[in-house]
C-alpha cells in the first residue's frame, strides 16, 4: 500500500512507495483491518437503522384498501401464485363483508378463493378448510358470468368509447385523461388496475354489442362510456341486465337514470351553473341589483328556479325576472322594464336565437349592459350584429375545468405524457377516472360495492341524485368565457377544446 507525503500545497500528495520497508507494511496491513472493522460496522449500523426490502417489495410497498376483505382480495388478484396466497384465500372467505353480499355473489366469491389458494399450494388446516368450501359451493347451480366477475372482480375496466369516425379526437383525448388517472392509481395502490377499450364508432349499435362482449366475455363490473345520451341508453340497458356499473363521461339526459340504479353521468346540471353563475356575479357587480329575462321552455325556466335561490345565498339582490315567449320577436319591453326597476346587470336565460334577438335589441332598450348568461350565450351560434352587442357578456359553459395545485399537475403530467394540451374530454376523462378509482381504493369487492361508494360521491342535492351526477374529487368548476371582439374567450388558461 503507497504512503503519502504532504507536500507545500496542503491540497497536493505525492506518492512514495516504501512497499519493502517492514515497519510500513505492517502500519498499512493495520489500516487495512481497522478500515475493514470501521466498514463492517458502518454497514451493520445501517442493517438496524433501515428495513431489508424483500423481493417483490415494489408490490409490498403500495398501499391497501381499509377494508381487509378488499386488502386481501387486492393481494389474491395480484400475487395469486404468492406462498402467502392460501393463507390469504382461507382469511377472505371468512370475512364479514362477503356475509353481506347477496347469495350468488357470496358464493361466486367464496368459490374463487378457494380455488386461488388451492392452486397456490395450500397445505394442512387451510387445505382442508378451502376443499370443504369448494365441496359446499361448487354444486350450487351458478352462472359462469358469476364466476368469472368474482375472478376479475373490479380490476378490468370496460371502456366503450368513439375511436374511430366522425368523434375519434373526443374519443381519444378522454381515454389519454382516463389513462392518466388509472396511472396514478397503479402507482401507489393495489390492485393494480387494467382498461379494456372498444370503438364503439360512434354507432349505439354498434357500442352495445361491444358492451355486451365485455360484460359476458371478459367478465367485467364497470363500464364507463358512452360520449352522447342516445349511444348511452343501449349501453345502460345492457348494464343494469347484469348488475354492472356504467359511468358516462358527457351525457345529459335525465332519463338515463331511471334505466337502473347504477348509471353514474358527470354531469354539470342547473344548479351547479346557477351557483358558478351567482358567484360570478357577487364578484363582478358587488352591491348590485340584476335583472332577469327568462323564456318560457321548460330548460329555461329550470335554469332561473335554480338561479335564485343561488343569488340570495350569494347576497345578490334580483330586481326583477320577466318571463318572454319563446317565439318572442321584440324583447325591447322587457328589457327596459328590468332597466326601469334598477338593475345594474341583465342575465339572460333564453334559447340562442332569443339570445341573438335579445342582443340585437340591447343597445337602444339598455346601451352598454353588463350581460351574462350560460352556454346559450356561445357566439358561435350568433350573427355578427348580436356578436358585437354582446362585447364583453360573461357567460359558464357545462364542462369542467380544474383549478389550483390539482389543474397544474394534470396538465404537467398530460403534455409529457402525450406530448399535446389537455382538452375538455381529458379532463373528463381524468375526473371519471378518478370517481372510479377513489372507489375502489375505498374498499370495493364488486360492482355492487362501488355503486354504494359512487353514491356517496354525488352531488348533495335533489338534482344531483336524480341524475347520479358525480362531484368532482379535485377542485373543479365550470368554465367560464368572455366574448372578446366577437369570440369566446377562457377567462383562464384552461384546456382547449378538441
Amino acid at each position: 500500500m503507497p504512503c503519502t507525503r504532504v507536500s507545500g500545497n496542503p491540497r497536493k500528495a505525492t506518492s512514495v512507495s516504501r512497499a519493502n520497508t517492514p515497519g510500513c507494511a505492517m502500519r498499512a496491513e493495520g489500516r487495512s483491518a481497522a478500515g475493514a472493522l470501521l466498514g463492517l460496522g458502518f454497514c451493520l449500523a445501517l442493517a438496524v437503522a433501515l428495513p431489508i426490502r424483500p423481493a417483490g417489495s415494489e408490490t409490498a410497498e403500495k398501499r391497501y384498501p381499509s377494508s381487509k376483505a378488499a386488502e386481501l382480495k387486492a393481494r389474491l388478484l395480484d400475487r395469486p401464485a404468492a406462498a402467502e396466497a392460501p393463507s390469504w384465500a382461507a382469511q377472505y372467505v371468512v370475512q364479514p363483508e362477503i356475509d353481506r353480499l347477496d347469495p350468488v355473489a357470496r358464493a361466486a366469491e367464496r368459490i374463487w378463493a378457494a380455488r386461488v389458494g388451492l392452486a397456490a399450494g395450500a397445505r394442512g388446516a387451510e387445505q382442508k378448510k378451502l376443499r370443504q368450501i369448494l365441496a359446499s359451493m361448487e354444486e350450487c347451480p351458478l352462472d359462469s358470468l358469476a364466476l368469472r366477475r368474482a375472478a376479475s372482480g373490479l380490476v378490468r375496466i370496460g371502456v366503450v368509447i368513439p375511436l374511430t369516425g366522425r368523434f375519434d379526437r373526443y374519443g381519444k383525448t378522454f381515454v389519454q385523461g382516463l389513462r392518466l388517472a388509472m396511472e396514478e392509481h397503479n402507482r401507489e395502490w393495489a390492485p393494480n388496475l387494467a382498461l379494456i377499450l372498444h370503438d364503439s364508432e360512434g354507432d349505439p349499435l354498434v357500442g352495445a354489442r361491444k358492451a355486451r362482449w365485455l360484460l359476458r366475455d371478459h367478465g367485467v363490473s364497470v363500464i364507463i362510456g358512452e360520449l352522447f345520451s342516445a349511444n348511452t341508453a343501449p349501453l345502460a340497458a345492457a348494464s343494469q341486465v347484469v348488475g354492472a356499473v356504467l359511468v358516462s363521461p358527457s351525457a345529459t339526459n335525465e332519463r338515463l337514470a331511471i334505466l337502473g340504479d347504477a348509471v353514474f353521468q358527470l354531469h354539470l346540471g342547473n344548479g351547479v351553473l346557477a351557483q358558478a353563475l351567482s358567484r360570478a356575479l357577487a364578484k363582478d357587480a358587488p352591491k348590485s341589483a340584476v335583472g332577469l329575462l327568462v323564456a318560457d321552455t321548460p330548460e329555461d325556466s329550470a335554469k332561473a328556479a335554480a338561479l335564485l335561490p343561488s343569488c340570495k345565498t350569494a347576497g345578490v339582490e334580483v330586481a326583477g325576472t320577466e318571463v318572454i315567449a319563446e317565439n318572442a320577436v321584440d324583447l325591447t319591453r322587457a328589457i327596459a322594464s328590468l332597466r326601469e326597476k334598477h338593475a345594474d346587470a341583465l342575465v339572460l336565460l333564453v334559447p340562442p336565437r332569443l339570445a341573438g334577438i335579445a342582443a340585437a335589441q340591447l343597445p337602444t332598450a339598455w346601451p352598454k349592459a353588463r350581460v351574462f348568461g350560460l352556454d346559450d350565450l356561445d357566439p358561435a351560434g350568433l350573427n355578427a350584429e348580436a356578436r358585437a352587442a354582446l362585447e364583453g357578456a360573461t357567460y359558464f359553459a357545462a364542462d369542467y375545468v380544474m383549478t389550483g395545485a390539482p389543474q397544474d399537475s394534470f396538465e404537467t403530467r398530460y403534455k409529457h405524457a402525450y406530448g399535446e394540451p389537455p382538452t375538455r374530454m381529458s379532463v373528463r376523462g381524468y375526473l371519471v377516472g378518478l370517481s372510479v378509482t377513489r372507489g375502489i381504493e375505498r374498499g370495493s369487492l364488486n360492482a355492487s360495492m362501488l355503486r354504494e361508494a359512487l353514491r356517496a360521491q354525488l352531488y348533495d342535492s335533489d338534482e344531483g341524485r336524480a341524475l347520479r351526477a358525480l362531484r368532482p374529487l379535485v377542485p373543479a368548476e365550470p368554465e367560464r368565457f368572455v366574448i372578446r371582439a366577437g369570440k369566446a374567450t377562457q377567462v383562464s388558461q384552461n384546456p382547449l377544446s378538441p
